[in-house]
Order: C-alpha cells, then sequence, then structure tokens
C-alpha cells in the first residue's frame, strides 16, 4: 500500500477548498490524480457520536442525520451504500481519527484543532487515502466551537441535516459542485435546507463513481472557437427535453468532458466557465481551470440506455463581459410551484436591455429591474410542476451570454401539519397515529422525537394521501416532541409540541364502575405508570378529590354529576399521556355498611349475619373476601335476604380462615360498598358464633330476651337491636360508614 496523504474538504460560508476532475466533480488525490472511492461502497460504514451539539436536545440530531444518510442511499443506479453502526458502544466514542471508525462528530472545543477562533468553516470532511485513490478514512467535523446548529429551524443556525448531506458527499468522494443549487455547492446559510435532497449532480456522480448498471454518456473536447485550442477545466452541463438541470462534467486538462450516468434520452449541452459563484478556489487541488470563455450551446444529442456517443470537438465563444451568479447569494433560489415569487440575482454587466431566462419553458419569467450588479425578477411556476433544477441565462444586448446551472429548484408547497391524533403515546412504542395536514407527497418522512419514519419502509410510515399519513411509533424517549413531516425535496412542515412520548398510564379496573350523580363515592382505580400529579377526568370534568396512592392506585371521591353513561374516566399523567376507561353516574344513592354482626364466623360457612348499613336495594348481592380495591375474587354468600334499605341478612360462604372485606353490590346500577376487614372466618368448634350457638327466629315473631345469651356474650348487641327492631317495626339510624376505609399502614 502507498504511502496515505490526507485531504481535509470543507462546507462554509465563505470561500472554501476541495478537489475536482472529472464528472460532477470527484475528489482527486493531488499527487497522482487518481479519483478517490471507496474500495467496498456497498458497505461504507458510519456511526452518528451520541454527544451530539450542545445547541440540540435529546439526541434530535439522530434524524436529521439518519436522513443526510438516506438521501444518499436513495441514489438508483449506484453501488454505494452507507450502512449506519447503531451500536452504543460506537456512537459514545470520540477517537473519529481511527481509521475503523468513520464517525459524524460535533467538535465543541476544537479538539480537532481544524477549527481555530474566527475561522468561517462550518463543517469539513477529513479523508484519507492511498495513492491508488482508494479512501482508508473519512469522517464529518461539525465546528460546534464557532457555530450553533439547529434541527428545527431555530433563527441563525445551521441546518445539521443540509450540512450533513453535503458532507457525506465528501465522504463518498465527491467534491464541490458547479451547480449553483446542488447539494454539494460549497456554501452554505442558515436560510437554505434544500442541500438536504441530492441534485441530480450528486446522483450521477455516484453512478459514475461506484455504478450498478450500464449508463448511457456523452463525451467531447472543449476548444476554442477563435483559434481550437482547448479548454482546461470547462464546465460542461446537460438540460433533458423539459429543460431540467440534468448532468455535469469537469473537463480535463486536456479539455475532455465526460457526460456519465445519464439516462436515455435527448440532452441539450452547453458549456459554461467555472467562475462565479463556484470557482477553482472552492476545489481541491490538482485542477487546471480555464475561464475565458463565454457560456456556449454546443448542441443537442441523443443516447438510447447504455449508449456512449462521442460528440468530438465543441467549439466555445471568446470571453465576455457579462456574469451571471455571486457567492453573495442564497443559492439555490427556491421557487414554489403554483405560486409567483419576486426573487434576486447578483453578477456582472447586467444592465437595462439584457435580457433573463429560465431553462424551463414553463416558467413564466418577467425581468424587473437591472443594476449592472443584480437583476430583479419575477417568476411564477404552474402549479403541480415537478420538483428539480432550472438554469438561468442572462443575455447582455450585444447577445453575449451567461448561464447559471441549476440556480433555481422547483419544490412544491411546503407541506402543512395540522393535527396529531392521538396526541400522545407509550414511551415504549406501539402507538397508532394518523398525522393531518396538506401537501403531503410520497416518500415523505415523518419525524418523531429521535427516530425517522420513511414512507413505505418497514417500521416506516405510509403516505395515505396528500392530507394523511399513517405511522406506528417506535419506542422514543419521553417528552414533548415536534411532528415533522419532511418532503422528498427537503422542505418540511412542523407542528411544535404535537405529540407527547410519556409513559402511558393504564386502567386495569374501576371499582365501583359506578356510583351516585349526587357525588360523594369512593372509587379506587388501579392500573399502571400512574404519576404524580395526575387528574382524573369524568365526561371530561376535572374531579376535585383525587388521591394518587403509587403507579398503580389512585382513590377518587367523585364530584357530582349528570346521571347517565356510562362517560369516559380518564387518568391524564401530567406530560399529558392520558389512559380511558368508564364511570357511570346514577340516580340512587350509594350503598354504605355499617356493621357486620357477627363480625366473625366458621371458615365452613353456612353462618347466618346481619349487614347494616344504608341504601341497600332488594336483589343485593354480597361478596366475602374480594379484593376491596377491585372487587374481583373472594366468595358469593350464598343466600342474601333484603330486609329493608338498612339491613341485609347473609349466608357465609366457605371461606379460607382469615380477615376478609365484605362487598354489597347493586347489581342492577353496579353501585357497590367495601367494608374492609369487616368479617374474620375462623377455626370451627371454639365458639365465637359457630353455627349451633344461637338460632335467630323469623323477624316477625317475638323472641325472648335471654335467648341470644345461648351463644355467647358476643352475640348481645345482636340481641339488642333485633329485639328493639320487633318493638319498633324499623331499624335505628345508622352512620353508614366510608366504603374502602383503610389502615394507613397497610395501604397498597
Amino acid at each position: 500500500m502507498n504511502r496515505r496523504t490526507r485531504i481535509v474538504l470543507l462546507v462554509a460560508p465563505v470561500l472554501l477548498a476541495g478537489g475536482a476532475a472529472l464528472a460532477h466533480i470527484r475528489l482527486l488525490n493531488p499527487s497522482t490524480g487518481a479519483r478517490l472511492h471507496w474500495s467496498s461502497p456497498s458497505n461504507v460504514s458510519v456511526v452518528i457520536s451520541s454527544a451530539g451539539s450542545v445547541d440540540i436536545p435529546g439526541g434530535l440530531h439522530f434524524p436529521a442525520m439518519r436522513n443526510a444518510i438516506a438521501a444518499w442511499n436513495a441514489g438508483i443506479g449506484t453501488t454505494a451504500h452507507l450502512v449506519e453502526d447503531t451500536s452504543p458502544a460506537q456512537q459514545a466514542r470520540t477517537d473519529w481519527q481511527d481509521d475503523a471508525l468513520h464517525e459524524l462528530f460535533f467538535d465543541e472545543t476544537n479538539s480537532s484543532g481544524y477549527f481555530p477562533g474566527g475561522t468561517g468553516i462550518v463543517a469539513l470532511t477529513p479523508v484519507w487515502f492511498a495513492g491508488d485513490g482508494h479512501i482508508t478514512d473519512a469522517d464529518v467535523l461539525f465546528n460546534g466551537s464557532s457555530f450553533t446548529f439547529t434541527t428545527s429551524g431555530q433563527a441563525g443556525a445551521y441546518d445539521v441535516q443540509d450540512v450533513a448531506t453535503h458532507e457525506l458527499g465528501h465522504l463518498l468522494g465527491l467534491d464541490h459542485s458547479g451547480w449553483a443549487g446542488a447539494t454539494m455547492y460549497p456554501y452554505v446559510d442558515p436560510t437554505v435546507i434544500l442541500h438536504r435532497s441530492l441534485s441530480r449532480d450528486e446522483l450521477l456522480g455516484m453512478r459514475d463513481a461506484y455504478p450498478a448498471a450500464g449508463f448511457a454518456s456523452i463525451t467531447g473536447t472543449v476548444r476554442r472557437r477563435s483559434d481550437n485550442s482547448i479548454v482546461a477545466g470547462a464546465h460542461v452541463v446537460a438540460r433533458d427535453a423539459a429543460g431540467r438541470t440534468a448532468a455535469g462534467a469537469l473537463a480535463n486538462r486536456l479539455g475532455v468532458f465526460r457526460l456519465v450516468g445519464l439516462d436515455a434520452g435527448s440532452y441539450l449541452v452547453y458549456a459554461t466557465p467555472l467562475d462565479y459563484p463556484v470557482s477553482v478556489a472552492n476545489l481541491s487541488t490538482g485542477n487546471t481551470v480555464q475561464i475565458d470563455f463565454e457560456s456556449t450551446v454546443l448542441g443537442t444529442f441523443s443516447v438510447a440506455t447504455g449508449q456512449s456517443i462521442s460528440t468530438g470537438d465543441q467549439l466555445v465563444g471568446p470571453d465576455v463581459a457579462i456574469s451571471l451568479g455571486r457567492n453573495s447569494d442564497r443559492y439555490p433560489l427556491r421557487c414554489i410551484a403554483g405560486r409567483t415569487q419576486f426573487l434576486h440575482a447578483r453578477g456582472v454587466g447586467l444592465d437595462a436591455g439584457s435580457s433573463l431566462a429560465a431553462s424551463d419553458p414553463s416558467l413564466t419569467l418577467v425581468p424587473l429591474s437591472w443594476f449592472g450588479n443584480a437583476v430583479t425578477f419575477q417568476v411564477t411556476v404552474p402549479a403541480g410542476a415537478a420538483p428539480g433544477h432550472v438554469d438561468l441565462t442572462a443575455t447582455a444586448v450585444g447577445n453575449e451570454r451567461s448561464i447559471l446551472p441549476a440556480a433555481l429548484e422547483i419544490t412544491p408547497p411546503d407541506p402543512v401539519v395540522s393535527g396529531v391524533s392521538p396526541g400522545s403515546g407509550d414511551e415504549g412504542g406501539g402507538t397508532p397515529v394518523t398525522i393531518t395536514g396538506s401537501g403531503f407527497s410520497a416518500g415523505s418522512r415523518v419525524v418523531l422525537g429521535e427516530n425517522v419514519y420513511p414512507d413505505g419502509q418497514p417500521g416506516g410510515c405510509t403516505v395515505v394521501d396528500a392530507s394523511t399519513i399513517q405511522l406506528v411509533t417506535a419506542p422514543t424517549a419521553s417528552g414533548a416532541c415536534d411532528a415533522v413531516v419532511i418532503d422528498p425535496t427537503g422542505i418540511e412542515g412542523r407542528e411544535s409540541g404535537a405529540f407527547v412520548f410519556a409513559a402511558m398510564p393504564t386502567i386495569a379496573t374501576v371499582f365501583p364502575p359506578a356510583g351516585s350523580a349526587a357525588g360523594g363515592t369512593t372509587v379506587v382505580i388501579r392500573g399502571t405508570e400512574f404519576v404524580a400529579g395526575c387528574l382524573v377526568r369524568i365526561d371530561g370534568v376535572q374531579q376535585s378529590q383525587v388521591s394518587f396512592g403509587d403507579a398503580t392506585r389512585i382513590t377518587l371521591v367523585t364530584d357530582a354529576g349528570i346521571a347517565g353513561g356510562p362517560y369516559a374516566l380518564e387518568v391524564a399523567n401530567p406530560g399529558g399521556a392520558t389512559a380511558t376507561s368508564l364511570f357511570t353516574y346514577v340516580l340512587a344513592a350509594d350503598p354504605a355498611i355499617a356493621t357486620v354482626v357477627p363480625p366473625s364466623g366458621t371458615s365452613n360457612g353456612g353462618e347466618t349475619v346481619s349487614i347494616q348499613g344504608a341504601n341497600f336495594a332488594p336483589g343485593s348481592q354480597v361478596r366475602f373476601g374480594a379484593d376491596p380495591d377491585t372487587g374481583l375474587g373472594g366468595s358469593v354468600a350464598p343466600t342474601v335476604t333484603w330486609i329493608d334499605a338498612g339491613t341485609l341478612e347473609v349466608v357465609t360462604p366457605a371461606h379460607a380462615l382469615g380477615t376478609v372485606s365484605v362487598i354489597v353490590r347493586d347489581p342492577s346500577t353496579s353501585q357497590a360498598a367495601v367494608a374492609t376487614g369487616a368479617y374474620a372466618f375462623i377455626a370451627g368448634g371454639g365458639g365465637g358464633g359457630g353455627g349451633g350457638g344461637c338460632s335467630i327466629a323469623p323477624m316477625d315473631q317475638p323472641r325472648s330476651p335471654l335467648e341470644p345469651l345461648a351463644g355467647g356474650a358476643w352475640l348481645l348487641a345482636l340481641a339488642a337491636i333485633l329485639v328493639w327492631r320487633a318493638r319498633h317495626g324499623r331499624q335505628p339510624s345508622l352512620a353508614p360508614a366510608i366504603a374502602n376505609a383503610r389502615d394507613p399502614a397497610g395501604s397498597s
């Protein structure tokens, strides 16, 4: 292997160093002229540094850089393919100089030494290569010590995706382009994001460097009409039959050009000096570029698939005074389909009486004023015009001509994101999402948080139509994020904070699921991922008495509501993530349990107990040992006799030993009363209310006041109540117990 040499490629808002060669333009070994390339282009590994930029929160540089990678991988007819290494260990590395690591890295402290104070370099790509031109290492460095970067359109900051797409072109072996609208145009501006999408110049450059199939080509030699001398470094450009900029090449030192990677078709070919806004100063060393000639149409040539034709010698006219294009303009000049816009281009010799034309005849272009060094013009683009680049041609009064390749870029209007439904989803992913708006195009990419959803790809999105996009979320860091739809041209639509990723609450049970419309029903909500400070709403009404227990339990005392339903019961975490269940308001008052007498009995069951309380309904059901939070489990009492609204006589079921809850439920309304720890199942044979301890006579028959003593002293209270009842025909007023009263130390 030959000794390695290093070349540094730059992109910045000032004149930059770069490379040159044949088509589009390729980087060269300045010593040998060998074109730089990867030996295994189908598997060029790149790593995005997890450190990111201090300007960009939460790893949001990842989707921007992944979109840049995807732009290069979308090229048809080339074997070049960037493969992202997503290993956390690799992403955490900062030793980008290692030959085995090809990293996209924000240099925040000028640790590389490439960004001294005051430099105008926004980003650069150091490329290491061998004598034969094969690349051994390349890395992309962003100048975070001098410039601010953004992924959200922050004013005055440089767009990460725009810059990264350019720099990855260098990493793959391309030099700066002579096209004003190309991704590899050597100037960057915070207001321009159209370099996010590749021009045909870059696509044909990849076909040239790493061809996957046979394409057509046009070759020839550029000479001066005056003396037939060769023109070294002439910029030769082809337009397709629609007048769109289609291919470019830089003639070599012998004036020979090759337009390669062409699809079958007819092409108008012209030569134009590489003087402004791109010049030899923007290219890497090893080039001879002559600019002393006029922009000249060389002819129209047709090629079939895979055909190569030679046009022979092509003659250009002498140098002229008129020159269109300066790097102080923000190229490309965007032209929006279906709109009329006013644009401005600088140059020299742009005097009154000159003319200005667009290469695509479907555009209507009207010059408005000439200032010698600038021209203001109006351009109208038909609705539905296909995206692409268009040349500008300025012609002086004496028919002297200057052509600026790809000065205009046609795009659709910005997509508009007007709604995202639902507005929140689980940070673990799996939430179906629908994005509504306008101007959505096939091939768009959606960004939510740190994830990208490409149209039509596994795990991506589906552009249903111009107003609808659907996707299923991937695992994403918690927090609010913008919903961004990026068109294939690089333009975007954005709704700030439109979607919240959070630990999504889930509601497993709401018990009881119904309560009095008068309010005051104690309800326990069980589920997962509840967060302190969460809100509970019933039918959209925020409830005022909510007690957060833990991530799985909330207690609610309902406010008054309107009888009816079932209504939506929502638990909304502070971030907005919401879980929904149902709750019904009924006119009837809620049942309440005051006492269970006797409070214990044998585990064999079959004993009769009296449940005292209020608002019991005929047909009530009683369950022993159910979960007091959910009403689930336990054993149903085999016999329940409704005495009146304050008394139920219940035969106990068989149950395991222990103290359990008692739940009275009205099956007609689903209202329920809970008494936690109200009854104890004990071993039989030890007294304490065994089945043979007493015999309770029917309530309509008189009883001896001494009879209860046979069952033990604890029955005295019950006997007193029953005797009182027999005498007065009604029960005493009992203050209802608060349902679900629990020992604070025993709460779950």
